[in-house]
């Protein structure tokens, strides 16, 4: 009986034993387990959009020029000597850059000359713009001298409103020539004359030996 009693208990020790050995085995083959799945993501995302603006602000780069150089006589042979001198470019310029001699010395950027440019016509004042800064009239100090051809000059100092000068420098070929006709102020103190009436009257002059010479016959209205 003892015999069978102990040969029991060791069989249920050695079934423990192997159920132990058993269960470490499973749970060293569970944690020794590798979960190799693996989740890339390779998506990228790629933002290649570009914004140019290319408008740029429109600049005027134009040199401006010189239209026309004239006075206000049809006949540019036959110009008063009273008569201004008017100057018209291509586009609106800067009045401080059209400048006029007040002297007879040619540094203006507008000049007007008898003599090639030895020396100039006095002015009375700076150009006067009109037409939008396109025109600009030269107004002689003292009248002109009669018989004589003047030419205008305008040179690369001038401007236009964009700060653009002219690409060379102009200057009149034939210019103007005035005419020979003088003007006068004639006072009379005489009460015959009638208002309304037209008078006509010319000089005589006489030398010491008696030759004598007669000038053009000119008129007058009295007022």
């Amino acid at each position: 009986m003892k015999k069978l009693i102990s040969t029991i208990l060791i069989l249920c020790f050695c079934l423990g034993i192997y159920s132990c050995s058993k269960k470490d085995e499973v749970d060293l083959e569970e944690s020794t387990s590798t979960d190799n799945s693996t989740t890339t993501d390779n998506s990228t995302t790629t933002d290649n959009s570009t914004t140019t603006d290319d408008s740029s602000s429109s600049s005027d780069t134009t040199a401006p020029t010189v239209s026309s150089v004239t006075t206000t006589a049809d006949n540019q042979s036959s110009v008063s000597i009273t008569d201004n001198i008017t100057v018209t470019f291509s586009e609106a310029m800067e009045p401080t850059f059209v400048t006029a001699d007040e002297s007879t010395s040619c540094g203006a950027t507008t000049q007007v000359s008898s003599d090639n440019f030895s020396s100039c016509v006095k002015m009375s004042s700076e150009p006067v713009s009109s037409n939008s800064n396109r025109t600009f009239t030269l107004d002689p100090y003292d009248n002109l001298t009669r018989l004589t051809t003047y030419k205008t000059r305008v040179t690369t100092g001038v401007k236009d409103t964009a700060g653009n000068a002219m690409s060379s420098q102009y200057e009149t070929s034939s210019g103007f020539t005035t005419d020979n006709i003088s003007t006068a102020k004639i006072t009379v103190s005489d009460s015959s004359l009638t208002s309304g009436t037209t008078y006509y009257w010319k000089v005589v002059a006489t030398d010491s030996k008696g030759a004598s010479s007669e000038s053009e016959t000119w008129s007058f209205t009295v007022q």
